[in-house]
């Protein structure tokens, strides 16, 4: 399958309110008023696992709206994490404790898999009836597309409301302090981590044992690719060898790091928290973190910080983690009319705001400093047609494996070459 042109993100980062308010607000009225009329259940079941993020501090603001607009509704508002619904999502689905609107992991082994078996609804008629399907970009529907659960095309089972990326973290002070100019190349990364080591500062702060190794390894192989080897990767398009330039670059270069002490010694055993905390309190200089960090950080760092593109060709993201509707919802005009709520003007001015990433809003209306940095360089990636997705999207269960492989090589159980072909074996073994 080959992906759809990327055209449609570039152009999500500076769409304007004006095309928004044409097409998103559209049937918002009736839908409220169908379903308020016919509803016989007075409870609306909803879900989200982002905690102290742009999104959920938006949609937490959405929802207060929600709740005015249905006062005879009564709401219920779950927290999950995303591990609950990366370990049991279907499962959850497929029982009768399925929320009426939850937001969900994309890509095959999740939002794929869960629409191939039939446990989520198809928003076809919905996109239509709220111009989702126009006023969206088209690699933003992308990721809630799917046909027999393949990403990337068919029917609509999921909405995007924001973007995101993997980049890299760092702390200006630090930087200022030992002359390391932020870094525009794969050598430059490369030197300004050999600087900081020779300074007798350990350079990245890493979770060895989390889902910052499975970031790194990508990113780095992401840094020697093209939009052809992406395609293949995430949408069998044509073949993927996991013993070409990019991922062997990727694992030799992370085995390097290891055991040139640029990660701290114990880094297999550092869970995410734990190495985002160490870079918040100012003990390391770097950091390869997700756009879903930004708050956080924001929020406890006492020092200068800033944000680069990962050097290199491309990068880690897309548009965001989507809205689903379960099959066995109960309440799914309530839950569309949520969703487009949070597409709305309003709403999507207030995610740059609180420092996310917008796909419909006009960049103008975004003040706040975080959502700045954080803007800035995600039109930068676009610019050069740089987003590369996620590793873990293409086959069920891939995550667990290359979290796995990634910790073994880090502890040095695995070699570059024994993880290249456990990861290899697996996709193999698993792509559809």
């Amino acid at each position: 399958m080959k992906l759809s042109a990327k055209k449609g993100l570039r152009l999500g980062a500076v769409v304007t309110v004006a095309a928004l308010s044409m097409g998103v607000l559209a049937g918002c009225a009736s839908a409220a008023t169908s379903d308020a009329n016919a509803n016989t259940n007075k409870t609306f079941n909803i879900w989200w696992y982002d905690d102290k993020t742009a999104q959920s501090k938006t949609w937490d603001a959405a929802l207060t709206e929600f709740k005015t607009l249905h006062p005879d509704i009564t709401v219920n508002f779950e927290q999950k994490t995303w591990d609950q619904i990366q370990k049991s999502g279907n499962s959850i689905l497929d029982s009768d404790k399925a929320p009426d609107l939850s937001e969900w992991n994309k890509g095959n082994a999740t939002a794929g898999s869960a629409s191939a078996a039939s446990l989520l609804t198809n928003l076809d008629d919905y996109a239509k009836q709220y111009k989702w399907d126009t006023t969206l970009p088209a690699s933003a529907l992308q990721v809630g597309q799917y046909t027999n659960g393949i990403m990337g095309s068919g029917s609509l089972y999921g909405v995007a409301t924001y973007g995101e990326y993997v980049g890299w973290f760092y702390n200006k002070d630090m930087f200022a302090a030992n002359n390391v100019k932020v870094p525009t190349s794969v050598t430059e990364l490369e030197a300004a981590l050999k600087t900081f080591k020779d300074a007798g500062i350990t350079p990245m702060a890493m979770a060895g044992g989390d889902y910052q190794i499975v970031h790194n390894i990508y990113a780095l192989a992401l840094s020697q690719a093209d939009t052809s080897w992406v395609n293949n990767f995430q949408f069998f398009a044509g073949a993927t060898d996991f013993n070409d330039k990019a991922w062997t670059y990727a694992v030799t270069t992370v085995d390097r790091w290891i055991k040139a002490g640029y990660f701290e010694p114990n880094v297999s055993g550092v869970k995410a928290d734990e190495s985002v905390a160490s870079f918040e309190k100012g003990t390391y200089p770097m950091m390869m973190g997700g756009t879903w960090l930004d708050t956080g950080v924001a929020g406890a760092a006492k020092f200068a910080w800033g944000k680069f593109a990962n050097p290199g060709t491309k990068s880690e993201g897309s548009a965001g983690n989507i809205w689903v509707i379960p099959s066995k919802s109960k309440q799914t005009d309530l839950a569309a009319e949520f969703i487009n709520l949070t597409l709305t003007p309003k709403y999507q001015t207030l995610e740059g705001n609180n420092g996310g990433i917008p796909l419909l809003a006009d960049p103008a209306t975004i003040t706040d400093p975080t959502g700045k940095i954080t803007n800035t360089v995600f039109n930068e990636i676009l610019k050069g047609d740089g987003l590369g997705f996620y590793p873990d999207w293409p086959v069920p269960g891939f995550y667990e494996e290359l979290l796995k492989d990634g910790t073994s090589l880090a502890t040095g159980t695995l070699t570059p070459t024994d993880y290249l072909a456990a990861v290899s074996k697996f996709y193999v073994a698993n792509k559809p």
